[in-house]
Order: structure tokens, then C-alpha cells, then sequence
């Protein structure tokens, strides 16, 4: 049995530190929760018991995947899986062993056969899976360890196969609305790079050789496609350089938070990805609490997978308020980053104890509005891409044949 070192608060608020015995951290909450308690925070005392691997930090990365070469569809049907065998009371080094054989991604393959490696040398599951922390995310990795407590891993891995699917299925819908507008845009620029490095130049080399007054629409436009290939390198260069400053500004914890505060304040955007990143706080904090994961522990993990510095930042400033004694509604209401809604909807969820329930409704509200207005400016961008980059091609053809009917009248 072991010790562990809790701050709770009562029925009235007070905040409540104290020690508990007992077999597990979830046998520790479920305790405390019988006797009035919230639990705000829950470290076992190292003193009497070795305590579990440290969850491992991540640097602002908002996803379940960080590395590229495994991607959240495989992790979506691996939970499934998995979920499946060991609910049909298939060990789990055995149900590991055998979706290991059949992954078709390399990368994910050898993870898992790492996996059961660990699992064979006697690692628990959560251990093993925390030292892979480029596939496993830290939000992963602790509601795994808090369903080894408490014995509910079969539901832990539902539940976390229900979001992953859940987080493929609007990713996919993203591409496939944005798919027509990326097939647009490089069409069109593959269309005005041929105009500009072949058929522009040799049009100019043989009106050049005619004794023609050119008409000023030809003039420019010549004149900008004879700058652009003659400073060609030089332009090249510019954005070589513009592009990897900001690559380099992008990696610094300044540069991240100048980038996030200026995607939240784009016109439209902004407002897509503010509710975006609210739905995934409000998805990741309500599976942590259902999984028996303290306040404070569930704040922290959600904050650094929130996918933005700004979010992140007021999350953890809210977690301090919490850990003093506050709600976690009156502690998001002091910042302005998040809708008033959602702090009304998550102070109705503390006061009926319903809060993974009503944090899952407010995630599933805001996913169908992303989804929807992605799909509005799908739709508006269609037509107006299409006059835009039409425009320009006309604008394009026109100088080049303004000379040659000039030349038809004069023959006449």
C-alpha cells in the first residue's frame, strides 16, 4: 500500500491538504471523492513507494502524433484493435504481439515490437509506451497509466479509439474540402510559370523585331517579366531567406507565441482555429477526468497538446488558480481567450458533477462548427479563385495579342 499526498477541496470550498493510504491512485481519488473531496492534485509520497516514470514533455506540438512517419489514422486502429483483444480476454503482450505483425507501417511496427520487448522484461504497459514518446503523446501515455490503476483498461483504450477516430475523421474532412483550392492554387502557378519563363520571352523577342508602338498594357507587362527573369536568383534568394527566418523565429518560444496571437486575430481564420483549439482542450480534458487523472495533471498535459501557445498560456495560469483553491471555471473567467459559453458550460458541468460529459458536448458542438464554416469558406473561395486567377491569365493573353490585332488593322 502506498502514500499519497493530496490537495482537495470540501463541499464549501476550503481547500484540503492531507495524506491517504492506498493500492493505487485511482483507489486514492475514489476514495477521496467518497468522502465530499474534489481531488485538485495527487503525487504519491516517494518516500514509501518508488513513483512511476515522469510523463515525458513535449514542446508545444498539438497532436497525438508527433513524428510524421506514424500518423493518427494507425494510432486510431491500433487502439480499435487492441480494445478489441483485450475486452475478448486476449493478454495483452499476446494482443500486442499480434498487431505488431500485421501493422503495415513500418515505423509503427517497429514501436510495438519495442513495446513488447519492454512488456516481456517485465515494463508496464505505460512505462513502455512512455519511452516511445515520438508516437505516444503525453496525454496518451497518462490516461494508460491511470487505467493500470484502476484496472479499466478495455474502456480507457474505447475511449481513446472513439477520439483518435474521431480526430482522423474531421482531419480528413479538412483535406478533402481544402484539396480543390490546393489543386487551383498550383495549377495557376504552374500556368504562369510557363507564361513567364517560355511563352511571355518569346513573344517579346519577336515583337521586339517588328517597328510596332506596343500598347502600355504590353509594356508592363513585358517590362515585369523582363524584372522578374532578369533578378530571378535575387528574388529566389529573398525568399529563401524570408522563408527560413521564419522557419528559425518559428522555433523560438517567442516566435511561436507571435505566430499563434496572430492566427487567432486573422479575420474569419482566427476564428476557426480559436474553435479548433477550444475543442480539442475540451475533448482531452474530459477524457483525462474520466480517467480518474487529477485537475491539475489533466490541465497540465492539456495545455502543452492544446496545438496554441496562447491557449496554452491561459490554461496554465488557470491551473495555478486551481491549485490555490479556485474552480476551474471562476479560474478560466480572469483570462479572455476563452468564450464565456464555454466557462458557463463547464461551471454548469463542476456544480452537477458532470463535467467529462459536459465538456464532451461543448468539444462536439465546436468540431460541427469548424467543420461547417471550413466548408462555407470552401465554397466562397471556389468562385472566387476561379475569377482571380482567370483575371490574371486574361490580363496575361490580352498582352500578348493587343500587339498582334494591332498589327491585323494596320495591314487592312
Amino acid at each position: 500500500m502506498s502514500i499519497f499526498n493530496y490537495v482537495a477541496k470540501d463541499e464549501t470550498g476550503r481547500v484540503v491538504q492531507s495524506s491517504i493510504e492506498a493500492y493505487s491512485r485511482h483507489e486514492a481519488i475514489a476514495s477521496l471523492r467518497g468522502d465530499g473531496l474534489t481531488v485538485v492534485d495527487l503525487l504519491e509520497n516517494t518516500d514509501s513507494k518508488a513513483a512511476p516514470p515522469p510523463l515525458p514533455r513535449t514542446k508545444a506540438a498539438p497532436r497525438i502524433v508527433k513524428s510524421g512517419r506514424v500518423k493518427i489514422s494507425d494510432l486510431s486502429v491500433f487502439c480499435r484493435q487492441l480494445a478489441i483483444s483485450v475486452n475478448s480476454g486476449v493478454p495483452l503482450r499476446d494482443s500486442l504481439e499480434s498487431i505488431a505483425e500485421d501493422m503495415e507501417t513500418p515505423r509503427f511496427r517497429h514501436v510495438l515490437q519495442e513495446v513488447v520487448r519492454d512488456l516481456h522484461d517485465g515494463k508496464p504497459f505505460s512505462q513502455a509506451i512512455a519511452e516511445k514518446s515520438s508516437v505516444f503523446s503525453p496525454l496518451f501515455i497518462a490516461l494508460i497509466r491511470s487505467a493500470e490503476e484502476s484496472g479499466s483498461l478495455p474502456q480507457t483504450l474505447n475511449q481513446l479509439a472513439k477520439y483518435l477516430e474521431k480526430s482522423d475523421r474531421l482531419t480528413r474532412k479538412i483535406k478533402t474540402i481544402a484539396a480543390y483550392p490546393l489543386f487551383v492554387g498550383v495549377f495557376f502557378g504552374l500556368v504562369c510559370l510557363v507564361m513567364t519563363l517560355f511563352v511571355i520571352p518569346q513573344f517579346q523577342k519577336t515583337f521586339e523585331g517588328l517597328s510596332i508602338n506596343l500598347p502600355r498594357l504590353t509594356v508592363i507587362v513585358f517590362g515585369t517579366n523582363q524584372y522578374i527573369m532578369t533578378h530571378l536568383p535575387f528574388i529566389i534568394a529573398i525568399v529563401f531567406i524570408i522563408v527560413a527566418a521564419f522557419a528559425l523565429f518559428r522555433r523560438t518560444d517567442t516566435g511561436r507565441y507571435q505566430i499563434d496571437r496572430f492566427k487567432l486575430k486573422l479575420p474569419f481564420f482566427g476564428t476557426i482555429l480559436r474553435k479548433y483549439a477550444i475543442a480539442r482542450f475540451c475533448r482531452n480534458l474530459a477524457m483525462m477526468l474520466s480517467g480518474g487523472v487529477a485537475i491539475t495533471t489533466a490541465m497540465k498535459i492539456t495545455s502543452a497538446v492544446s496545438g496554441n501557445k496562447i491557449l496554452e498560456q491561459t490554461l496554465m495560469k488557470a491551473r495555478e488558480r486551481v491549485i490555490t483553491g479556485s474552480s476551474i471555471a471562476s479560474s478560466l473567467s480572469h483570462e479572455q481567450e476563452l468564450p464565456s459559453l464555454v466557462i458557463r458550460m463547464i461551471s454548469v458541468g463542476e456544480n452537477s458533477g458532470r463535467l467529462p460529459e459536459v465538456l464532451e458536448n461543448v468539444a462536439d458542438v465546436y468540431e460541427d462548427q469548424v467543420e461547417a464554416a471550413i466548408l462555407t469558406a470552401t465554397s466562397l473561395f471556389e468562385p472566387l479563385a476561379i475569377v482571380f486567377f482567370g483575371a490574371i491569365i486574361l490580363v496575361l493573353v490580352m498582352a500578348i495579342y493587343f500587339p498582334v490585332f494591332t498589327m491585323g488593322s494596320g495591314i487592312q
